[in-house]
């Protein structure tokens, strides 16, 4: 396993936290069933904040990929900041509709057969009386994925912690418990995992290190959380990987990441395929020259990921 020195995965009250967890697994398995990842599986991460920068850290991917090293997985990352079920982020010049039916059309053209799903950090603001619109906004999305057959994994938002120069987050957690009550409904109902991230950046020694604002993950946020995401899939830790190799394997992940960002989502993507097309759409033809790349990529971390110490 992993030591804990400047680049690897667990610092030392991870690696006690992980061993509870493990050994809590063991005594009481009826609890926490490990989720049943297949071979060739094809997950597709939708969200907000938290999905889109992870891409960019690559803990959560990676801390997943190591863990299942025997099987082949592919992993995309369709998070936007600031986003919401409605795709409001994801309009752009267009309307909120049609930020949605991007969404809904991505994810489709990736052809998932797990999608992870993270929203309800920034519909919980409207508290209460948004209850019933995320409630209902949230089923039409599953229902419009439903097409993909895709298992589902359903996250609630994390709590917001005290953080220096921010409002007292207590107003915000109640409602946080309200939506995530209602994402546990859900997934209850549609027999999809649902794992609790409320407590995930509720640290005693390490609260402020984990966020940048009390909401938002640090690089160390992401790291640390990496092994409670393990955990909540019943997942072991990867023992196999030294920290070297696991920072490699990291490393080569979140160069993927980009370019697989820059294939979905490319920057100047009104000039290519928006209102301004018609002065640089031309150009919109290279944009399928990252899939080769992205491969490269992939099989570049199907070796790193079986490596032995």
């Amino acid at each position: 396993m992993p030591q804990a020195h400047r680049g690897g995965l667990f610092s030392e009250e991870m690696l006690v936290f992980l061993r509870l967890c493990i050994l809590w697994t063991l005594l009481l398995p009826q609890l926490v069933a490990a989720f049943e990842f297949r071979d060739q599986e094809r997950i597709v991460w939708i969200g907000g904040t938290w999905f889109e920068r992870e891409q960019r850290e690559g803990y959560w991917e990676t801390a997943l990929t190591a863990a299942l090293a025997n099987k082949n997985i592919v992993s995309r990352n369709l998070g936007w900041s600031g986003d919401t079920i409605w795709g409001e982020s994801r309009a752009g010049f267009d309307s909120p509709a049609e930020g949605y039916q991007r969404l809904i059309e991505h994810v489709r053209a990736e052809k998932p057969t797990l999608i992870i799903v993270g929203y309800g950090t920034n519909e919980a603001f409207e508290g209460p009386q948004g209850l019933d619109r995320f409630r209902a906004q949230f089923n039409r999305l599953l229902d419009d994925l439903a097409d993909t057959k895709a298992r589902l994994i359903l996250m609630s938002p994390t709590y917001q912690v005290p953080f220096p120069g921010t409002p007292s987050p207590e107003t915000y957690n109640t409602n946080v418990d309200r939506y995530a009550e209602i994402i546990r409904e859900i997934a209850q109902k549609r027999s999809a995992v649902f794992i609790d991230a409320r407590d995930w950046t509720r640290s005693p020694t390490e609260s402020e290190a984990l966020t940048v604002n009390g909401m938002h993950l640090t690089p160390r946020g992401y790291q640390i959380t990496a092994t409670r995401l393990l955990a909540a899939l019943g997942l072991p830790a990867p023992s196999h990987l030294s920290t070297d190799q696991w920072e490699l394997l990291r490393r080569t992940i979140v160069a993927k990441n980009e370019l697989y960002f820059h294939r979905w989502r490319p920057q100047n993507v009104t000039y290519l395929f928006g209102f301004r097309k018609h002065e640089q759409g031309q150009n919109a033809k290279e944009i399928p020259e990252f899939d080769p790349l992205v491969e490269a990529k992939e099989q570049a971390i199907e070796k790193l990921k079986k490596a032995s110490k």
